[in-house]
């Protein structure tokens, strides 16, 4: 897509153009952790670990695109587990952050932010194989969502441990993209006062996945573009700028690049905006 000079103090976004490509699933296995500020009831629910995973933080999680089997047609990875963290040294506990016994975490869906026409997908497993079926879907845009997914393994009863450790669940998107999907967990036990939560929920927190290889944002100051993208390591990346599209590989020129990726969400700043209508996209190794 094209952006013009003469547009750039009129417009608060530009529009660039990518290669959209499949990205190598990373094989670290990663686990978000789901406790509370303190193990009494009536303190909120949180993620002790979240300041790994946070959109502050740069992390992504990258989603594969599948053309066979059980996720064909999404982008999708199963590398990072969200959850909840033992009170008893039968399941590996006492952790520091654990929610009151008979908590039982569940992690909802609350809100989705992405491409146009996207959605977020989760699905779930018995924990003992890999997930093969689509268990809810949350459309881009959304801002008060209620789908649910259980990360405590224990019924509800009052004094149970509220731990939960499940495997094989995938989280899948439809479209590529950078997405930001907000959780909030949520403790449905009924063990509390009147019959209520023991835990209030906690805030909305917001983690990045990354759908293919795209653009996951532009800006314009001052006759500058930056860039924002999701850098995979073992990548390099170009920012490369034609003066016409349809282009042919000889009309594109490097703007940027090599940039080496760092596994994080990166700003490219700086990025001349030449005169006249220009062209942009993405290329990665």
């Amino acid at each position: 897509m094209k952006i013009s000079h003469g547009l750039a103090r009129r417009w608060a976004a530009a529009v660039i153009a990518g290669w959209v490509m499949s990205v190598t699933a990373v094989g670290q296995h990663l686990h978000l952790n789901a406790g509370a500020v303190n193990s009494l009831a009536g303190n909120p629910l949180y993620f002790p670990n979240g300041f790994n995973f946070i959109t502050n933080s740069g992390y992504f999680l990258p989603l594969k695109f599948e053309t066979n089997g059980p996720y064909a047609g999404y982008h999708h990875h199963g590398s990072l587990t969200l959850t909840a963290l033992a009170g008893t040294g039968d399941n590996g506990g006492p952790a520091f952050g654990h929610a009151a016994f008979g908590t039982r975490i569940e992690a909802e869906v609350v809100q989705v932010d992405g491409p146009a026409g996207g959605s977020f997908g989760f699905w779930d497993s018995n924990g003992e194989e890999d997930a093969t079926e689509l268990t809810f879907s949350v459309p881009v845009g959304e801002r008060a969502g209620t789908q649910r997914f259980r990360l405590s393994e224990n019924q509800g009863q009052p004094g149970e441990d509220p731990y939960g450790h499940i495997h094989g669940r995938r989280f899948s998107a439809t479209v590529p993209g950078l997405y930001v999907v907000g959780f909030r967990l949520v403790d449905t036990g009924g063990n509390g006062s009147g019959g209520g939560p023991l835990h209030p929920p906690s805030e909305v927190f917001p983690v990045y996945m990354q759908a293919g290889t795209t653009v996951g944002g532009i800006s314009l100051d001052e006759g500058t573009l930056t860039v924002v993208y999701a850098s995979e390591r073992l990548k390099r990346y170009w920012l490369e700028r034609s003066s016409r599209f349809p282009a042919t590989p000889s009309d594109w020129s490097p703007v940027a690049g090599p940039l080496v990726g760092t596994g994080k969400v990166e700003r490219l700043t700086g990025v001349p905006l030449a005169d006249g209508e220009g062209w942009f996209r993405l290329r990665v190794e």
